[in-house]
């Protein structure tokens, strides 16, 4: 997720919320055969609005939606706000859910981290962590990505390549079932 990329709703937590729900959802469904587990990759570099209500729903939504397919929630690099709530919010967390959440100071940690991570290794690491996978042909700032069916836009100011998505999550799950058959180990 990169919360600079996004149009915050929060002053509609509930469809803010759910929208996040649903982005898991979609993801667990292109999960390969005996994959179980995710990881979210944040780069908190502008973070949404002082949001209290959002934070506490999205911790309930983890906690209570997927507090075992979360394998861990990484994000960088870590501000001050974000920083000050998490001091907060970390203590009233249950313990398996505080313990999945690595917050690092700087996007040089988070890189070395997702080596070790990603299933391509480095190469697998977004230019937004100083790796050299280019998250921009997918999902521009301006303009459409990659993958986007030009067909299908609507007008407005808000563009999310929800087809496009799709389409990599499906050739992400084939390639993987490729490399390791069928069922995970």
């Amino acid at each position: 997720m990169r919360t600079e990329r996004k149009p915050w709703l929060l002053n509609d937590v509930k469809a803010e919320v759910n929208l996040h729900i649903i982005f898991s959802d979609i993801a667990i469904s292109f999960m390969p055969p005996g994959v179980t587990d995710f990881v979210v990759v944040a780069d908190s570099t502008t973070p949404p609005p002082p949001s209290p209500g959002f934070l506490i729903s999205t911790l309930k939504g983890l906690v209570r939606g997927y507090p075992d397919r979360l394998k861990m929630l990484y994000t960088a690099p870590l501000g001050s706000v974000i920083s000050t709530v998490l001091n907060l919010l970390l203590p009233l967390m249950p313990g398996a859910l505080s313990t999945k959440l690595k917050l690092m100071n700087e996007k040089t940690e988070m890189e070395v981290v997702l080596v070790d991570v990603l299933e391509n290794g480095h190469a697998d690491v977004p230019n937004f962590f100083n790796g050299p996978s280019n998250h921009d042909k997918f999902y521009p700032s301006e303009g459409i990505g990659e993958d986007m069916d030009v067909e299908a836009l609507g007008n407005g100011m808000l563009m999310f390549d929800w087809d496009g998505m799709k389409k990599r999550q499906q050739r992400m799950k084939e390639a993987w079932i490729a490399k390791n058959g069928n069922e995970s180990d």
